[in-house]
């Protein structure tokens, strides 16, 4: 489901019609199918559990274990040892495996993207996606390669339409290598307006050939798939392990910094700096504002005030650069802390939804495909939903990192102790007559006191 919604559908369009080999998209849909294991984890635990300890429970496995004095905690111990074990994997994995997989992936996908899609040149439509050229065939042959009525512009000059071609009938073949176009035409003509050099007087020479056969070359290596460098995509965080992270995160504060110490530099001796020049009149740090102006001659200080309102306008252009380039630092630190959080995230998601999944199973005593897994998928949409919320109100700023990182799992933390603690007591969380019983006993007894009231006293003190 998450590789079919978070692959296959999400970037469909983007590699169809790209005349993609087997090879490039077996490597795409492995690299992707890779990125999205610590996502399923999560589900996969909390669905292993909710079916595990709901098929001990169903065929009563459970009960036998509670009869021979096994509590519910020494019960599941081995199974919290294993999901343990698979958190400590899914942090190797996300912090050294996960990285240089995401790299390879957006890489690849990233020159998926820019590659044109194959030619599909129709009959009677020119056909313009080869670059310096725009070509037109009126009608092509069953076997795929005869072409007739053909008509090629050739702009590979860049001065504009002066090259064409014209040719009854041709063939069309990609080379060997399919580096290039080879189509072959006869029975036409080429037609060419030579355009003066650079100096020379403006006089447009015409030259016109008439041949039998004629070969044209194009070349196609804008069709082909280019690989990208890998080391210009590894500065986001998904490409990064927390190492790494934590030093981007240092580097981004010191750059924050950096723009701040030199606004402060600016705006404590600039101004100073450049009134001094003006007037031809030294200063020296530290100087009283108010002393400085009163020594100024009527001349120094409307220079002064002139000068001053000048440096206060190219100094608010700089203040908002310096508040604009400061902001998407903030924003691209914040990237990285949530991303550093993340790596760890899910580890804890294992263990808290484990604790989740197996008391449930426990309690609604169902084990398979059924039950279990719409009460595990409801869980996981609520925490995938909750986590998505909190995630983007912490990228915005709304919240803190660790905070908005977290605090799903502290919402999901009480609730695995409490049905941890109600299935470790066998209480009847789903059974609907528990809850029924105390309204029960409420009404019945009402109905004892008004039939007593209904009854004559002797027949009442008799009762009594």
């Amino acid at each position: 489901m998450f590789f079919l919604v978070k692959v296959v559908i999400t970037y469909l369009d983007d590699f169809l019609g790209k005349g993609l080999g087997f090879w490039t998209l077996g490597k795409l849909f492995f690299y992707a199918w890779v990125a999205i294991i610590p996502e399923c984890i999560p589900l996969a635990v909390l669905l292993a559990s909710i079916m595990t300890m709901g098929g001990f429970a169903e065929n009563y496995e459970l009960a036998a274990m509670k009869s021979s004095g096994l509590s519910l905690y020494r019960i599941i111990k081995p199974l919290f040892y294993c999901v343990v074990l698979l958190a400590v994997l899914t942090f190797v994995f996300n912090n050294f495996i996960l990285p240089g997989v995401m790299l390879r992936s957006q890489s690849l996908l990233w020159d998926i993207r820019q590659a044109k899609p194959v030619m599909n040149i129709k009959e009677g439509i020119f056909y313009n996606k080869i670059d310096d050229y725009s070509m037109r065939v009126g009608k092509k042959g069953k076997d795929g390669v005869s072409i007739a009525n053909v008509l090629i512009y050739d702009h590979t000059d860049r001065v504009g339409n002066n090259k064409q071609l014209y040719a009854d009938s041709g063939e069309m073949r990609m080379s060997a290598d399919t580096n290039y176009l080879i189509v072959k035409l006869r029975n036409g003509n080429r037609y060419e307006q030579i355009v003066p050099e650079l100096g020379k007087p403006d006089t447009k020479a015409f030259s016109q050939l008439n041949f039998k056969e004629l070969v044209v070359n194009i070349e196609l290596t804008d069709f082909k798939l280019k690989r990208t460098d890998e080391d210009a995509f590894g500065h986001h965080h998904e490409m990064m392990n927390m190492w790494q992270i934590s030093h981007e995160e240092d580097t981004l504060e010191k750059k924050i910094n950096r723009r701040y110490e030199g606004l402060d530099n600016q705006a404590q001796t600039y101004f100073f700096y450049r009134t001094s020049l003006f007037i031809k009149k030294p200063i020296r740090q530290p100087v009283n504002i108010r002393k400085f102006y009163n020594s100024l001659s009527t001349p120094q200080f409307n220079m002064a005030i002139e000068n001053a309102l000048n440096i206060a306008r190219s100094s608010s252009g700089f203040i908002d650069s310096v508040n604009d380039g400061s902001k998407v630092d903030e924003v691209n630190k914040m990237e990285f802390a949530i991303g550093w959080h993340e790596k760890l995230n899910v580890c804890f998601a294992c263990i808290i939804l484990f604790f989740v999944g197996a008391p449930l199973g426990a309690i609604i005593r169902k084990g398979g495909l059924g039950l279990p897994v719409v009460i595990a998928v409801f869980f996981f949409l609520a925490y995938f939903i909750f986590s998505g919320a909190f995630k983007d109100l912490a990228v915005e700023g709304v919240l803190s990192p660790w905070f908005g990182m977290w605090l799903p799992l502290f919402i999901f933390l009480p609730i695995s102790i409490f049905l941890t603690y109600k299935a470790a007591t066998d209480s009847a969380l789903f059974d609907l007559d528990a809850y029924l019983q105390p309204f029960k006993k409420l009404f019945s007894s009402r109905r004892i006191k008004q039939d007593l009231n209904n009854n004559n006293p002797t027949e009442q003190k008799s009762i009594i």
